[in-house]
């Protein structure tokens, strides 16, 4: 049946005929769609009507809740997506332009250490557009810069330290040592934090090429790394692991994508520019307004010019971070390509640095029938990009919180029950009314069966990667948890992963604390469970 003609011409108008999603002008190529689709109940109606491109619209008619890595738009993202929309342009008075936009300009954050290295020497085979071109300038010879000053072909941005009998031995060897109790919720993995010295530091700089630059550039020692790393490394039988955290390296780039149908010579970008030889905060509004020539050769329709706007490093700790689609790709032995499109809260961006500053794009310009044509971008901010990230798939044990005022992290359950029957047990604390056990790893949790006071509770159940389950309880219960852990690949158990495991464990408990209908785009799993 479909929407009536005024509904339509209704959601058309709200919307100035732009994509709700990615916030593009289309014209006639824009569909008005159900959010919640109509062979599963969906009306017809204002409320489940939204407007999508032809690229967006693919990706909303392929979710599939039954699949968490590798979904695109759920209909909670769809509403959030059109009342943000809706609200911007009437706070903006926005209306439809005399023709659609010639190139999509979007921003793209790489993450990962071999892929800047890949980018760096001209390979964009894995950067996730059509028929990429590179454009070298001042913030590539940054990057350059940091990667000849690395050794090595692969960067963890973390390492070793000493291992120990226990908490108690840790604070009397470091008793400027903060503790943690895991309910940070900066560091929630770890039970113990402090900062180094420089002279601790030089010890691993030799080893790392960042790390090199920042001692070198004399930044303040609080800034560049925290020793994280005093917790129980169950895998390797350690009672009290010691682990360096340094600052990681990532890139952002502008990526201008031709979607017209001709092919059309770029001109120039009018850009904030800050360009200094040294490490700054992030301060994306300072710098001089100044034209940058492009190469003018033609961008035939669908390739795109990737552009290095600024080498970053986010903070040490657990970025907040609202995740609205992601995508992952296989196919690299261990190691897993992972395309998201979100953000970073506000409250991470005053920790976050650049090295080398900033070219931060405003308008574009290109020849089209022999005249200059302007077109703006949307301002960088990591409010909205797409991050780049390649990472070892790490599965180790499923995950405890509790449930107080707010969720904290307890500890791994199962740790010992690879891919073997084992069981745990713990007494519920004084305040908990709920736990929950998460699967936020790269593995599937079989959970045999679940005891509480001694009578079954709930069993025969499957968690897989993002997925978890909440048990309302009593104070004081005993709790018996029977099952196993099966890892998707074998874990590089040669790598220190307690800060991936830290950001693994924060994205959760910032992600729990949203769900659901809090107002964000983000949700922390596609699946929980009540038995």
């Amino acid at each position: 049946m479909g929407f009536p003609r005024n509904i339509k011409d209704q959601i058309l108008v709200d919307t100035a005929r732009h994509c709700c999603v990615c916030h593009r002008y289309k014209g006639v190529k824009v569909e008005v769609h159900h959010i919640e689709q109509e062979a599963l109940g969906g009306e017809n109606t204002y409320e489940n009507a939204i407007s999508l491109c032809f690229d967006c619209h693919a990706d909303a008619g392929h979710y599939n809740p039954e699949h968490p890595r590798g979904t695109k738009f759920s209909p909670n993202e769809l509403k959030k997506a059109k009342e943000t929309w809706i609200d911007l342009v009437k706070k903006n008075n926005i209306k439809e332009p005399s023709e659609p936009d010639a190139f999509l300009c979007q921003y793209f954050v790489c993450e990962n250490y071999e892929n800047l290295i890949e980018i760096d020497s001209g390979d964009l085979s894995k950067f996730p557009v059509d028929d990429p071109l590179l454009i070298k300038n001042e913030i590539l010879n940054f990057l350059s810069l940091v990667i000849k000053n690395h050794p090595g072909s692969y960067r963890h941005g973390n390492s070793w330290g000493k291992s120990y009998k226990s908490k108690e031995d840790y604070l009397v060897k470091h008793p400027d040592a903060l503790v943690t109790g895991k309910r940070g919720a900066e560091y929630p993995y770890f039970e113990v934090v402090r900062t180094p010295t420089k002279e601790e530091l030089g010890e691993y700089a030799r080893e790392d090429g960042l790390l090199k630059l920042m001692l070198k550039y004399d930044m303040p020692v609080e800034n560049i790394s925290a020793i994280v790393g005093c917790y129980e490394d169950a895998c390797s039988g350690i009672e009290f692991q010691e682990e360096y955290i340094f600052r990681k390296l990532w890139c952002a780039f502008a990526a201008i994508t031709n979607i017209s149908e001709q092919p059309l010579p770029l001109d120039s970008i009018e850009a904030n520019i800050n360009v200094e030889d040294n490490f700054h905060p992030l301060f994306l509004s300072d710098g001089k307004c100044r034209t940058i020539n492009l190469p003018k050769m033609p961008i035939k329709p669908g390739s795109t010019v990737v552009m290095p706007i600024a080498v970053i490093l986010p903070p040490l700790y657990s970025l907040d971070r609202e995740e609205w689609s992601s995508t992952s790709i296989r196919g690299l032995s261990a190691q897993v390509q992972v395309v998201t499109h979100g953000s970073v809260t506000t409250r991470n961006l005053k920790d976050i640095y650049t090295f080398g500053g900033h070219i931060i794009p405003l308008a574009l310009r290109y020849r089209k029938l022999g005249n200059i044509c302007s077109q703006e971008f949307h301002p960088f901010d990591l409010s909205n990009m797409y991050s780049i990230d390649r990472h070892w798939q790490c599965g180790s044990y499923p995950h405890l919180f509790f449930m107080r005022d707010n969720v904290s992290y307890e500890g791994e359950l199962l740790a010992h029950c690879e891919s073997m029957i084992g069981e745990d047990n713990f007494i519920v604390p004084l305040s908990v009314r709920t736990i929950l056990i998460a699967e936020i790893e790269d593995e599937t949790t079989e959970i045999t069966s679940i005891f509480i006071d001694g009578k079954l509770y709930a069993n025969n159940i499957i968690l897989n990667k993002s997925e978890f389950i909440e048990i309302p309880v009593s104070e004081f219960a005993h709790i018996k948890i029977v099952g196993k852990y099966v890892p998707y690949a074998l874990s590089n158990r040669k790598v220190p992963q307690g800060v991936k495991r830290n950001h693994m464990v924060g994205q959760f408990m910032f992600g729990y604390s949203k769900w659901p209908g809090k107002g964000v785009h983000g949700i922390p799993a596609l699946s929980r469970f009540h038995p």
